[in-house]
């Protein structure tokens, strides 16, 4: 639902949810509306739900609710109000200065008992996020704690409280983005079409547990100047038309093409062209998806001048073609 939300509905809504939901303070009068904007609830399967919301707040706001037993998966994508699980703060995007642009953020968390979550925003907060909750049922239907190669995952849901947070990448977001907005998608198929993405995003987020349990590399890694300067390499990457070359972009932080390589193969493991090349791969898919290019324009914002060329490179990736895409 998109729209003002009065304060009873509001309360009779979450209570529904969950009886334990508490409003304990807030500065409204009567009837005055709490939030504007939209939120929305799907169950894709038996113990495998999506919340999406993004709501601005017309009042300061504090609430609390008791949340059962599961894994969840929180994207936040801009915006941030004060909220927990337990002991664990959540954390949230922050707001580069200068360029405004929001750094989102992401955290797999894990509660074996009942806990309470808090959630504090102020007049005027905005937050846009997605949360993805896994129930025990879910995860015991697909074995997904079976074998060897699960040893982290187990351990990490072993404990009490668990929480293991990243920066998501360009492609975990442009996934989140299609749950949301499944462009394209004939009503029967949208349910089929949001599990696909949301088991990558789950995948994705074991990973972060199964691998090396970060996003990125070891905190160590690299310096803090070395950080800015990764992240102002990120931001040229993610602006919108054809790829920087390597040459350019490490024209324009300042270091040297070997330093730049060091950089993103420290972060990610691979080089700068295939980081690039998976970035703007990603960003055309989803302009394919919403409508919002033709398959050419996509082939250029990808960095190919070859539209054949494009269409292999895209069905390597992704399975299907750039038809396939702008016709789901």
């Amino acid at each position: 639902m998109n729209s003002l939300v009065k304060a009873q509905d509001f309360f009779d809504h979450l209570q529904k949810e969950n009886q334990s939901f508490r409003l304990l303070a807030s500065n409204r009068q009567g009837e005055d509306t709490l939030l504007r904007g939209r939120f929305q609830k799907t169950q894709i399967r038996s113990g495998l739900t999506v919340h999406y919301s993004d709501v601005t707040n017309l009042c300061d706001l504090r609430t609390e609710t008791e949340a059962p037993p599961h894994l969840g998966i929180k994207l936040f994508f801009q915006g941030g109000v004060s909220a927990s699980i337990g002991d664990k703060d959540i954390p949230m995007p922050e707001q580069q200065s200068g360029s405004g642009r929001w750094v989102p953020s992401a955290t797999l968390f894990y509660q074996r008992e009942r806990e309470v979550f808090r959630r504090r925003a102020a007049i005027g907060d905005r937050v846009r996020k997605l949360t993805i909750k896994i129930f025990p049922e879910w995860l015991e239907s697909g074995d997904v704690l079976g074998g060897s190669g699960a040893d982290a995952l187990r351990q990490f849901t072993s404990t009490t409280l668990a929480a293991q947070s990243w920066k998501p990448s360009a492609s975990l977001i442009a996934l989140a983005e299609q749950v949301i907005n499944p462009a394209g998608v004939e009503t029967y198929l949208s349910r089929l079409y949001m599990e696909s993405r949301i088991l990558q995003i789950i995948a994705d987020a074991f990973s972060q547990i199964t691998n090396t349990g970060h996003a990125q590399p070891e905190p160590h890694s690299l310096s803090p100047v070395e950080r800015q300067r990764l992240t102002r390499a990120e931001d040229l990457i993610a602006i919108n038309g054809p790829p920087l070359s390597v040459d350019t972009l490490a024209a324009e932080i300042g270091v040297g093409v070997n330093t730049l390589q060091r950089l993103f193969h420290n972060a990610y493991g691979t080089t700068v062209f295939h980081y690039i090349r998976k970035i703007k791969l990603d960003e055309a898919r989803v302009a394919l998806e919403t409508g919002k290019m033709t398959i050419a324009q996509a082939a250029f914002v990808a960095g190919y001048s070859s539209a054949a060329n494009f269409a292999t490179a895209f069905r390597k990736v992704f399975g299907f073609s750039p038809k396939d895409a702008r016709s789901r």
